[in-house]
């Protein structure tokens, strides 16, 4: 199936996409900055993994969220389960998130550098994750964190990042990465059947602001999940 937010943002007309039913797959290199990616999954095309959580070992979700992730970016355009906005694009597992979907920056920021040691493969990464900070801004007398250092040397290697605008109702500023100018921020909104009109609206949960650049379907998305399966979730 087509999933709505693929369908709404243009998915199925793309002729990059080539969304027919056959698996033709798309040639790019995603990096999934979160709980791992189910590596065993028959719907997508996991290229490679790496982990930084302690205790870990393989790319393994033991949550479900960045296999959902991994789903929307990249599931095959095949005759199971769902197909995503790039079908057949390799992910590739970073993981830096525990099974309860938490993490240390400093492993979060080990993550961000290995993507940049591998920015002549991969092109795109996600981060649908954020804590609490801000930007500190060139000539303000701040000091910039860790987590803003490796993304800005991640974005200069030519690396481009997608990430949440975040899921607290609040200004997307007071969020990071969301807070960051060389980031794509995402923010969602509701789209029940995947084309313009009734019923489309703001969720409560999404943060907004002028740091937002994007804002795309996410409540109620269906896509790929931990153990081979599939689930519904909301987010940014």
């Amino acid at each position: 199936s087509i999933p709505t937010g693929v369908r709404r943002i243009g998915g199925a007309l793309s002729a990059t996409a080539k969304i027919d039913g056959l698996d033709e797959r798309v040639n790019a290199d995603v990096a999934i900055i979160d709980t791992g990616i189910d590596p065993a999954h028959p719907d997508l095309h996991v290229a490679g993994s790496v982990t930084f959580v302690a205790g870990t070992t393989t790319d393994a979700d033991d949550n479900g969220h960045g296999t959902h992730v991994a789903g929307t970016i990249g599931a095959l355009d095949n005759g199971i389960g769902v197909v995503g906005v790039a079908p057949g694009a390799r992910v590739w597992a970073v993981k830096v998130l525990n099974k309860r979907g938490s993490g240390f920056v400093s492993d979060i920021v080990r993550g961000l550098d290995w993507v940049t040691a591998n920015a002549a493969t991969i092109e795109v990464a996600n981060m649908s994750l954020g804590g609490s900070g801000s930007e500190c801004l060139e000539g303000t007398g701040c000091v910039k964190s860790s987590l803003q250092l490796a993304i800005e040397r991640s974005v200069a290697a030519g690396v481009t990042y997608a990430v949440a605008a975040g899921n607290e109702g609040a200004d997307a500023s007071l969020s990071v990465p969301s807070a960051y100018d060389v980031v794509i921020t995402v923010s969602a909104y509701s789209d029940a059947d995947g084309v313009l009109g009734a019923g489309d609206g703001w969720p409560t949960f999404t943060n907004f602001g002028a740091d937002v650049d994007l804002a795309a379907p996410g409540v109620n998305i269906y896509s790929t999940w931990k153990d081979t399966g599939y689930n519904t979730i909301s987010g940014t």
